[in-house]
């Protein structure tokens, strides 16, 4: 375990990695953090300062420099970025001018912090730099890759809070990561673990933070072999157990409630972290060229294709969204913000453009990809020409796919089942493989929305003909649901069934915009309340629900269809972290 942890640390970039885990570990370990790593501050030569006691007991005010990777001769001097540099900072600035008044009068103690070893060209150096300095108030200390491990493994790790199970189904999940499959599993059962392993406020911080920093683990690891499927996965079911175990300490203002809502937003930012690196190393540079995505899913089958293309496209999505909701929190109207925005959007519309398996599902619950999508396009504020050409493209296929007992849209989730599907062209079968459809309904609003009446026409022929036994449905949520969402442990939400599907569809959009302003469970997901729209999102995503249609409804009845969407609600979170 401790090799494993070693190696994690090891690996650990300094910004934004090493620097992000520090705080937390040693808010475990009892320091009390008064500095945090920043941005477009001066630090001079201090990651973070903490407050704590050394191994007699005595309080001292702890200054740590924090370096990736091992400490070489090179690193050691040379330019401001060395860690000699930054050592001088601290004793020349920080030290005399920076420190707050309530620490002045404590002993203070440099840490030199870095994820691997000293080498021996080194040693010498740092030996005789720390000797030199060290006199009245001031020493030193090291903290490289086997100390941090071991703090981890007694602290925030520590064995009576990770017992020997929760240890092995961990280090199962590390190992596993090039088979992520296995290694989600494994991962979720540690998760399950966590959240029902605690009793007390302290006990879900303890927790909260355990997750947050095994899903760290498990990124680096799954990053360095360049396989980071598990971790994503992984991280949107860290979000929404952290969500579920959050949810108690809304509109708090306690040392826990900050402390909790703190590891949410630095579990967002990790998620957010996964999601870009995947988009950047994995989909965007293929985007542009024909079939390339497709022929890269290594397979002899085209279901297996069409799975992973649908699971990328909303993947790709989701990532705009989360991006939406950070511009949200900032400048929303940052031209670099809106760039990237639509650079996304495009490279959504070159992915499906390039690879015609996207031009038509082959299960109807992956209605859920292509409205994210749908959402995330028209809320950038991009073009619509492109989305109306693919609904499009999608409603003839599906009316091709029925007619030619081809392979349409089915209910089907088994593997088998969906490589035997169609298994005949007979009439009881297709009546059991489409009983009813979140697909259809969706494509026909949207229809109506670019008033796309020859469309509308082709499905509106379609249910009148082939697909009289299928029940147009959505789903909402209601107020159950704000119990079940997060951890998807019961039945929950209402279905909105034989939606109408007839002339222009202004009935149909309609139909669904009363029932969403009627039902009240939408709003009192505490998601939505607190202003964080995108765990909903993701726990419709990760646990295979439908997009409630409150999302996307007033887009499309609005004059205007890329009027973006908005969600009410301030961000509660947000505004309990800045008072911390």
């Amino acid at each position: 375990m401790k090799l494993l942890i070693r190696d994690y640390v090891a690996s650990l970039k300094e910004r934004e990695e090493l620097d992000a885990i520090l705080p937390d570990l040693l808010s475990e370990l009892g320091f009390n953090v008064i500095s945090r790593p920043g941005r477009g501050t001066a630090q001079r030569g201090v990651d973070v300062a903490a407050v704590g006691k050394d191994a007699n007991g005595k309080k001292k005010l702890y200054l740590f420099t924090v370096k990736p990777g091992d400490l070489t001769r090179q690193e050691w001097d040379g330019n401001s970025q060395k860690v000699r540099s930054s050592l001088n900072e601290i004793i020349d600035e920080y030290i005399p001018v920076r420190i707050p008044a309530p620490y002045q009068s404590l002993k203070i103690v440099i840490v030199l912090c870095f994820g691997g070893d000293v080498h021996e060209s080194a040693r010498s150096l740092l030996s005789q730099f720390t000797k030199r300095h060290t006199k009245g108030k001031i020493s030193f200390e090291e903290w490289n890759g086997d100390k941090i491990a071991e703090l981890l493994l007694t602290g925030v790790l520590r064995e009576e809070l990770l017992p020997k199970p929760l240890r092995s189904s961990f280090q199962k999940a590390v190992a596993m990561v090039d088979q992520p499959e296995i290694s989600y599993e494994h991962f979720a059962r540690l998760l399950k673990a966590l959240r029902t392993g605690f009793k007390t406020e302290k006990g879900a911080v303890r927790a909260a933070r355990q997750m947050y920093i095994c899903l760290w683990v498990l990124f680096v690891w799954a990053r360095d072999i360049d396989n980071l499927d598990a971790p994503y996965r992984s991280s949107e079911l860290v979000l929404l157990n952290l969500w579920e175990m959050v949810k108690p300490f809304i509109d708090k203002r306690t040392a826990n409630a900050r402390a909790v809502v703190t590891v949410v937003q630095h579990a967002i930012n990790l998620h957010i972290q996964i999601g870009a690196l995947l988009m950047d190393k994995k989909i965007l540079p293929y985007v542009g060229r024909r079939h390339t995505l497709s022929v890269a899913v290594v397979t002899r089958t085209s279901v297996d294709v069409n799975l992973k293309m649908f699971d990328m496209l909303g993947r790709l999505a989701m990532t705009g969204h989360w991006m939406l909701w950070a511009g949200s929190l900032g400048r929303p109207t940052d031209p670099k913000l809106q760039a990237a925005l639509d650079g996304l959007v495009n490279a959504g519309m070159e992915m499906i453009n390039n690879n015609p398996v996207l031009f038509l599902p082959l299960l109807d619950e992956q209605a859920i990809e292509v409205g994210l999508f749908l959402m995330f396009a028209v809320r950038s504020g991009a073009s619509n020409r492109d989305i109306h050409a693919w609904l499009q493209e999608m409603a003839q296929r599906l009316d091709l796919a029925v007619r030619s007992s081809g392979r349409y849209p089915c209910r089907f989730t088994d593997y088998q089942d969906l490589i035997d599907h169609p298994k005949n062209s007979t009439k009881e079968y297709r009546e059991d493989a489409l009983q009813g459809s979140v697909l259809i309904p969706l494509l026909a609003a949207w229809l109506a929305a670019f008033k796309d009446r020859k469309s509308l026409d082709l499905l509106t022929a379609l249910k009148v003909g082939g697909l009289q036994h299928c029940t147009l449905q959505l789903w909402l949520p209601e107020k159950e649901s704000e119990d079940y969402l997060y951890l998807n442990d019961d039945s929950h939400g209402a279905a909105l069934v034989d939606l109408p599907l007839a002339g222009d569809g202004s009935e149909l959009l309609q139909t669904i915009s009363e029932a969403c302003q009627s039902s009240e469970g939408f709003a009192a997901l505490s998601a939505n309340k607190s202003g964080y729209w995108p765990v909903v999102l993701t726990a419709c995503r990760h646990y295979r629900l439908p997009v409630p249609p409150q999302f996307w409804i007033a887009s499309l009845i609005d004059p205007t269809p890329a009027t973006p969407l908005t969600v009410e609600g301030t961000s509660k979170l947000e505004s309990e972290s800045t008072d911390s």
